[in-house]
């Protein structure tokens, strides 16, 4: 059932784990496919997880529900250079509460409409 959760999610190296169908939305759980991060300080991959970050981003709505992804930012510690850093999700932008795409669905619903009925609608 995750497989195909994965593929009806539709994100680049993220696999869901896990999902919770409620009465307005659905959160899918999911996490990164590759184990390990490089370091933006020195460019030398690292395994070494330091501690786990979990956050809930808002995503694109299925069949009228909202959805919201919770996912793991790990940060890990680089084993070169020592200093911890957090990983890169290409399907979210850092600090952010909402994925990309959901962010070019509202630019995109703004180009097309007013403000007024762009955020009733999100």
């Amino acid at each position: 059932m995750t497989s195909l959760l994965t593929e009806l999610l539709n994100i680049e190296n993220i696999d869901v784990t896990g999902y919770r169908n409620d009465q307005d939305c659905i959160v899918f759980e999911v996490s990164p496919v590759c184990r390990e991060s490089t370091c933006p300080h020195c460019g030398h991959a690292s395994r070494r997880v330091h501690q786990n970050h979990y956050h809930l981003a808002q995503d694109l709505p299925i069949s009228g529900k909202d959805v919201f992804i919770k996912y793991n930012r790990r940060q890990f510690k680089c084993k070169t250079c020592q200093k911890p850093f957090s990983e890169a999700l290409d399907f979210i932008g850092e600090r952010r509460q909402y994925t990309n795409r959901f962010a070019e669905k509202v630019v995109s619903d703004l180009i097309h409409g007013d403000i007024h009925n762009v955020a009733i609608n999100h």
